[in-house]
């Protein structure tokens, strides 16, 4: 069973921030929202991903982005996605189950939640695991901006032969860096999760701030 969990990332690039991300495990419901500059428009995405209360498998996932005018919902149990799957908005949960058996990789099918719905997701729902979370060298020391360094372990998610992200994880297996290859980097904003807030959206604009709070309904 997962552990509730409420955290707040600032998302890096170039050492500038170009983005945050909020996320809040609560009452078996994973909810995240993440906002990232782009042009010609800042990306926009909100996830729901109900899990089911005895085991470790999702039951409903909701997702929607700025491009889309309504929530798209997927539902397990249709029968179109195996049972040890995981949407991408979820991955942070594949890591956590990979940290309770460190030493063996964490193998699972990961879901796009753009084609879930469509006969793409048809075509893969039966084909074996695509992904992978596995833990990779030894402790290492972690340089954090504006902070002293961490000891941390280094894990890797790969999807479809490739590596996506690679997490970094302190003593108390807490997630304390993510790396989107060498380019954006996301860091977990320390304190209490209203302190974390605050400094994750101190000096953006009013309507990022009432995403990242309300998203969609705001």
């Amino acid at each position: 069973m997962h552990t509730d969990f409420e955290r707040w990332e600032v998302l890096v690039k170039d050492q500038q921030r170009i983005g945050v991300r909020y996320q809040l495990l609560s009452a078996h419901v994973l909810l995240t929202r993440l906002l990232i500059d782009a042009d010609p428009e800042p990306y926009r995405a909100e996830s729901r991903i109900r899990m089911d209360p005895d085991t470790d498998n999702w039951e409903v996932n909701a997702f929607r982005n700025q491009l889309m005018e309504h929530t798209s919902i997927s539902h397990r149990e249709s029968g179109r996605f195996p049972t040890k799957s995981m949407p991408s908005f979820g991955e942070i949960l594949m890591l956590k189950l990979a940290l309770e058996t460190p030493d063996e990789p964490l193998t699972y099918w990961h879901l796009d939640e753009l084609l879930m719905n469509t006969s793409v997701a048809d075509s893969t729902a039966h084909a074996e695991p695509n992904a992978m979370v596995r833990r990779v060298g030894e402790v290492q020391d972690l340089s954090i901006p504006q902070s002293a360094a961490l000891r941390a372990q280094r894990f890797e998610a790969w999807v479809d032969g490739e590596l996506k992200v690679t997490h970094w994880v302190d003593a108390a297996n807490d997630v304390v860096c993510a790396s989107w290859g060498e380019d954006v980097t996301a860091y977990r904003v320390p304190g209490t999760p209203t302190e974390a807030g605050w400094l994750s959206l101190a000096g953006l604009d009013e309507s990022t701030v009432e995403f990242m709070a309300r998203g969609f309904d705001a």
